[in-house]
């Protein structure tokens, strides 16, 4: 599955269409948007980071995200083999992020849309920092998966 249409489920279409412009715009400094997923077994967990001043007014309104230069949002959507296709999962999603001294929770909410499911937590930063994160995602009655990295994060300037 292709990342534009992982970002088309996870965000909808409004999502898609304002971030577009500010890849386009931002084509020579870090991209807006980083995913990465992990797979486990039949279930692939997806992630990623982006700054909340990439969605525009209406998709952050509509979603009840605070829009800023720094505030960044996590979001997670796992989904499952099935066959040729795969389906999206509920899950019980956890974790932290931390800059080089202080460990902060993530607290996520689900969205539900047609056929996706996923989960997103806001964050704020006060300058470009490196953050890491640790989710523990659940399915099912299955052990936790358990995911870590660090990326760079950039106030939007």
């Amino acid at each position: 599955m292709n990342f534009a249409y992982r970002l088309l489920s996870a965000f909808g279409l409004g999502l898609l269409l304002s971030l577009s412009s500010a890849v386009y715009a931002q084509a020579q400094e870090a991209p807006p948007v980083t995913e990465t997923s992990k797979k486990f077994g039949d279930d692939t967990v997806h992630f990623s980071v982006l700054n909340t001043s990439f969605l525009s007014p209406q998709i952050a309104r509509s979603y009840g995200i605070v829009r800023g230069k720094n505030k960044f949002l996590i979001n997670i959507a796992v989904r499952r083999q099935a066959g040729l296709s795969s389906v999206a999962l509920r899950a019980q999603a956890s974790g932290s992020q931390s800059d080089l001294i202080h460990r902060t929770p993530l607290e996520f909410r689900e969205i539900i849309e047609q056929d996706a499911i996923y989960y997103i937590a806001e964050f704020a930063i006060s300058n470009d920092e490196r953050r890491d994160f640790r989710l523990q995602i659940t399915v099912d009655d299955k052990p936790s998966y358990d995911i870590q990295f660090n990326k760079m994060l950039y106030v939007d300037k």
